[in-house]
């Protein structure tokens, strides 16, 4: 009896020892197999999150197209129209460039004919975004003036800077702003007859 029952024992504890030793590598393995599968969904969610805080360069392009400077009064008309582009360097600066035209049209009594000017330029401009509503707004223009004023054939240029603040408003992509910008060269101030400009419009991704 004892020498059947010494090797069964013994049969039986080596049993267990497998047992226990393949306990211990499932063991293993399922904690090798839960670490592995954390580190695949943290990395997929931050690719998730990397693919939702992404913006293309498009994305993060501003459009604004402006009209102001309108005048009529004493047989003078005018307006002025500026399209810009910006670049979102940051959430709350953009700087970009435009173009700016100005047109005015004179009719007086005391001649046969009306007089049709047209201003014409470029300006660089940075606008830092105070709050979720209100803008600075910062520029550098450099127009052509038609100087043809009772005769005068020769148009003068000059390039000078501009600064002052507006107002967006609106929901959405696009959104309505009015913006006031003083003129920072006396000459321009004669030449038009005023020292500020003032520009209604529209801009989208602000």
């Amino acid at each position: 009896m004892k020498k059947i029952l010494i090797p069964f024992l013994m049969l039986v504890f080596v049993f267990s020892l497998a047992e226990n030793a393949n306990a211990q590598r499932k063991k293993r393995r399922k904690k090798k197999d839960d670490t592995e599968e954390s580190v695949r969904s943290q990395r997929s969610r931050d690719r998730d999150s990397e693919e939702e805080n992404y913006k293309s360069f498009a994305d993060n392009l501003v459009y604004d197209i402006n009209i102001g400077n309108i005048s009529l009064s004493n047989g003078l008309f005018g307006m002025s129209f500026k399209p810009q582009i910006g670049y979102k360097l940051h959430e709350r600066i953009t700087p970009g460039i435009g173009i700016k035209y100005y047109y005015n049209l004179l009719s007086d009594n005391r001649y046969p004919d009306d007089f049709h000017l047209n201003d014409i330029g470029a300006f660089v401009f940075t606008r830092l975004k105070v709050t979720e509503a209100f803008f600075a707004h910062v520029e550098y223009s450099y127009i052509s003036f038609d100087n043809d004023w009772f005769f005068q054939d020769e148009r003068v240029s000059f390039n000078y800077p501009l600064v002052g603040a507006g107002y967006a408003s609106g929901f959405g992509d696009w959104k309505s702003t009015i913006q006031v910008l003083f003129i920072g060269n006396q000459e321009v101030r004669r030449l038009g007859n005023y020292p500020i400009e003032f520009w209604f419009g529209f801009t989208k991704n602000f």
